[in-house]
């Protein structure tokens, strides 16, 4: 099949929920030059360009907690990826009969981790259900509150539908019922603004490779600090701390930064979170209008049906995700030909176990998932819409 329109670049990426391309080019640089003129390890060395990596471990530090309106830069614990945060955080903080409530929106780095838990080490987990669009009410987790209920542990927005969570609503039932909330923002950090003190956030975990566009191999774990001296750790080995003993319970951060961290990705995301909060206002206003023209575009297309979109679109209540299905195709075939139209998007259950129940797509394979970015330009999306055009024509 050929499409008569000319793409107006030669690659099409509609993968940012999966990491963003490309990524924030002065984050790439920094990264680049600590490569080439530094190089060293953060808390290995006193000499000089040992230090060089401490202030970049500092900075990235200092402007993340900002970012985040985080309790200081003291809280932030840098991590190879949002999946590492969430498990240090859930095998770090949770203990044998502690009763958890987490979403069905949520990805399976939470979901697995707590499934574990409640397998082989005590921990009890209700999951709340979410309506079809993908949200979640905080009032469905009321109804499970239980006397041994100790966190609310949610995603911040569905991977899948792109539905932002109310995170006013799920801080204020942890407030009513004396819990703990722990929030993943891997999909919302760097798109939406994120206020860990006015949402009373405990935890928050994040990887750093999607909407803050730091490099892939980030991840960050923020808590509240009298929480800091509970984390149990995930992993022992070197920490640059007390290396002549052998039995070492590490204090906060070491407990999350075993071993040599990543240190031009540590340099990346001190960059791009600068960066983020800087601009954070600007690029959503550009997201949010490629999504806008994405889902105005493709909504009319005989066919096409948007998965979790209602009549009344709220483009202010979503993250940069649209998920659709094409009536006659199997989503995994559809990624491949949009993949011949040099248009790059994602197939099949995006890491989400138990949202597709919701939104009406574990019959069928899932979703073709299209995830426009900061740097997606209208012309991109216009192309996008007319290839649809044209597969859903040849099915009528």
């Amino acid at each position: 099949m050929s499409n008569s329109a000319q793409p107006p670049s030669p690659r099409i990426y509609l993968d940012n929920a999966a990491t963003t391309w490309p990524k924030s080019p002065s984050a790439v640089a920094a990264a680049e030059l600590y490569l080439r003129e530094c190089g060293a390890a953060a808390g290995r060395g006193l000499y000089r360009s040992g230090r060089e990596a401490d202030r970049w471990l500092t900075q990235a530090r200092v402007n993340l907690a900002r970012l985040l309106q985080a309790p200081g830069a003291a809280s932030v614990a840098i991590c190879t990826s949002g999946t590492h945060a969430l498990n240090a955080a859930l095998f770090g903080l949770l203990r044998a009969g502690d009763h958890v409530i987490t979403t069905g929106i949520d990805h399976n780095s939470l979901l697995r981790p707590l499934h574990f838990l409640q397998q082989h080490m005590g921990v009890e987990v209700s999951i709340a259900a979410s309506d079809a669009s993908g949200y979640v009410d905080p009032q469905a987790a009321q109804e499970l509150l239980r006397p041994t209920t100790t966190w609310l542990a949610i995603g911040h927005a569905s991977n899948v539908s792109g539905r932002l969570q109310d995170l006013t609503g799920w801080s204020q039932l942890a407030g009513r019922a004396g819990l703990r909330l722990l929030v993943d923002a891997s999909q919302t950090l760097g798109y939406v603004p994120i206020d860990m003190t006015a949402c009373r956030i405990d935890a928050l975990a994040a990887a750093g490779h999607k909407g803050l566009r730091a490099l892939a191999g980030t991840g960050l774990l923020v808590l509240q600090p009298e929480l800091q001296t509970q984390l149990r750790p995930l992993m022992f080995g070197g920490t640059g701390i007390a290396s002549e003993q052998l039995e070492v319970t590490p204090s906060w951060p070491q407990a999350v930064e075993v071993g040599n961290l990543n240190m031009p990705g540590v340099v990346s995301l001190a960059v791009a979170a600068a960066e983020a909060e800087q601009h954070l206002d600007q690029h959503r206003r550009v997201w949010q209008a490629r999504l806008e023209e994405l889902a105005r575009g493709l909504a009319p297309l005989p066919g096409v049906r948007l998965v979790g979109c209602p009549v009344d679109f709220d483009f202010s209540q979503h993250i940069p995700v649209l998920s659709l299905q094409l009536a006659g195709w199997d989503v995994h075939d559809l990624a491949h030909v949009l993949d011949e139209f040099g248009i790059e998007a994602r197939s099949g259950w995006h890491c989400a176990a138990l949202v597709h129940e919701a939104l009406d797509t574990a019959g069928n394979g899932g979703t073709l998932r299209l995830s426009p970015g900061v740097s997606t330009t209208a012309e991109e999306i216009q192309y996008v819409i007319s290839v649809f055009a044209q597969l859903a024509a040849a099915e009528t």
